[in-house]
This record gives structure tokens, C-alpha cells and sequence, in this order.
């Protein structure tokens, strides 16, 4: 049976504290809280159609973005410097870029409404739940469908589609269509 926090040792509760303590640097912070008031204003309450915009605010705020992207203002990105997102590139509506690592969209790579693109998560064999951060990569040509998941540390190759919520917790060859929780390779994809 699991131990109770009553049960634990002073050492174990003590490392169990720690998981409170932000391991971000003091300047993340503040830039962090700055995009938050930015994101929920000038941001969030543009125009539709003003994806030219939202691309001027992220690069405001570090993001590499390239030219004639379409940035929808429900989507949400984390920390904006730690985003590089190649020419042609779609970030849909609701869609999170939880980048505590940076994450890299290729050449016109599409990431529909509602995907979650994840680069952090928690060493849970450790009491104090210390943050692991991998980066993300997605390829030039890909299509994340609606509310997918990508975990820390993923690849996805150059033309590969990840199904609707499917959940994708190891690299993804080229030019493959997966699906599914865990995401598995269906089928190759093959252009017409």
C-alpha cells in the first residue's frame, strides 16, 4: 500500500515540497507574465484574418516565424522564444504549444483545431516531480489532425499525418499516416 504524506519520512516530505518551486529562470517569468497580458489582449482580440499580426506579436516575443503563416487567435503558445515555425506553417484554432522545450513546425506544417503539442512532463518516480523537458520536432509537409497529442521528445518526419486524437509518444516516419492511443502506423501516404 502506498505510503500516506503522514507515513513519509522528513527527507521525502521535503522532496516532495520542492515540487513547488519553479525551476524557470526570474527573466522567464517576467517575459512569461508580459505575453500573457499580450496574448490575452492584442492578441486573443484581433481580427480573425489577422494571422500577419499575431506572427508580429510572437516575433515581439522571440519566435522565429516564418513568412505567410496562418496563426489563429484561440491558439495559445507558452513561451513564444521557444517556438520556430517555418514559411506557410498553420497553428488552428485552440491549438497549445506547451513549448517548456523548444518546438520547431517545418515548411507548411498544419497542426489543426484543438491539437497539443506537450515538450514537458514530470519525473514521477521522484517525490518532488522534477520537470523534464524534450523538444518536439514536426517536418516540413505534416498534418497534426484535430485534437492530437504530441509527447516530449517527439520526431515527426517530413509529410506525415497523425490522426485525430491520437496520442503520439514515439517518432513518426516519413510520408506515414498514424493513428490511434498509442499512435501506430496505418498506412504510408501516398500523393496523388
Amino acid at each position: 500500500m502506498a505510503d500516506s504524506p503522514e507515513n513519509l519520512s522528513t527527507t521525502q516530505q521535503a522532496q516532495a515540497l520542492q515540487r513547488n518551486i519553479s525551476a524557470a529562470p526570474f527573466s522567464w517569468k517576467i517575459r512569461r507574465l508580459l505575453w500573457s497580458m499580450v496574448e490575452a489582449t492584442l492578441y486573443r482580440c484581433s481580427f480573425h484574418t489577422w494571422s500577419n499580426w499575431r506572427a508580429f506579436l510572437l516575433r515581439c516575443f522571440g519566435a522565429s516565424i516564418g513568412p505567410h503563416c496562418t496563426i489563429r487567435r484561440t491558439s495559445h503558445v507558452h513561451y513564444p522564444w521557444l517556438l520556430k515555425m517555418g514559411e506557410m506553417g498553420c497553428l488552428g484554432d485552440d491549438v497549445r504549444v506547451y513549448n517548456l522545450a523548444p518546438i520547431t513546425l517545418g515548411p507548411r506544417s498544419s497542426i489543426s483545431q484543438e491539437a497539443y503539442l506537450c515538450a514537458g512532463t514530470h519525473d514521477y518516480t521522484q517525490l518532488s516531480l522534477p520537470l523534464v523537458t524534450k523538444p518536439i520536432t514536426i517536418g516540413p509537409d505534416v498534418w497534426i489532425c484535430a485534437r492530437a497529442f504530441v509527447e516530449p521528445g517527439v520526431t515527426v518526419g517530413a509529410g506525415a499525418v497523425v490522426g485525430a486524437c491520437a496520442v503520439v509518444n514515439k517518432d513518426v516516419p516519413e510520408w506515414t499516416v498514424v493513428a490511434g492511443n498509442p499512435a501506430v502506423i496505418v498506412k504510408k501516404r501516398v500523393l496523388r
